[in-house]
């Protein structure tokens, strides 16, 4: 008497090894539109919460788009989707994560710590205090800004001119709070016509060489 042996039902596992477009092409094309929906977004400046969601639509739409004309059966290509999606997604949003945090860049996904950004002095190149008449004092303004995770503070300052003078007291010594700045009050006073020039230096605790101004004018 022989034994009939009835053939197992596939498991879902091999349904999936045996789906076509279940492949690593597959995967690579849903990675690629996975970082296509992150880096569109993310230069045009539509926000971190923004291009999460557009990450997210554009993956799971690739993954579906991608799967769609396999021969299998409707729970294996929904298993597919989610696989492909999620493996791109995790990929994806890690791989440029750190990317931002190495560079220094602001988080491109919400949720992730931004790198804090290096303290900054930004002072203007030049700043021209006008014409006026020989002996007659003219007043003109340096602004001083803040940029970075930390306070500024003004260590110092020197001139190297003698047409004019500057007054420091509401920048030397004073914390001055990122995204705010302080004002250096200049005079000048020329003392024989024409054009005239000193070069302004600013020295501060922020890291790297003082800050440098030049200052002009022109005696009338």
């Amino acid at each position: 008497m022989s034994t009939v042996t009835e053939p197992r039902a596939p498991t879902v596992r091999s349904r999936l090894r045996d789906a076509k477009r279940f492949s690593w092409t597959g995967f690579a094309v849903t990675v690629g539109a996975s970082l296509l929906g992150t880096l569109v977004p993310a230069a045009i400046g539509a926000g971190p919460d923004a291009t999460l969601v557009s990450t997210l639509v554009v993956t799971v739409l690739a993954a579906g788009g991608f799967t769609a004309k396999d021969g299998s059966a409707r729970g294996v290509k929904a298993i597919a989707i989610v696989l492909l999606a999620t493996g791109a997604l995790v990929l994806t949003v890690t791989g440029v994560t750190v990317l931002d945090l190495v560079r220094g860049r602001p988080a491109t996904f919400p949720g992730v710590p931004e790198a804090a950004a290096q303290p900054r002095v930004l002072v203007p190149e030049s700043v021209a205090c006008g014409t006026t008449p020989v002996h007659t004092t003219t007043r003109c303004a340096v602004a001083v800004r803040s940029v970075g995770a930390s306070a500024l503070r003004v260590s110092g300052i020197e001139l190297d001119g003698t047409d004019f003078v500057v007054d420091a007291s509401r920048c030397v010594g004073q914390d001055v709070a990122p995204g705010r700045r302080c004002t250096l009050l200049v005079s000048f006073t020329p003392a024989w016509s024409g054009d005239r020039v000193a070069d302004l230096t600013v020295h501060h605790n922020v890291p790297g060489p003082a800050a440098f101004v030049e200052l002009t004018g022109r005696g009338g």
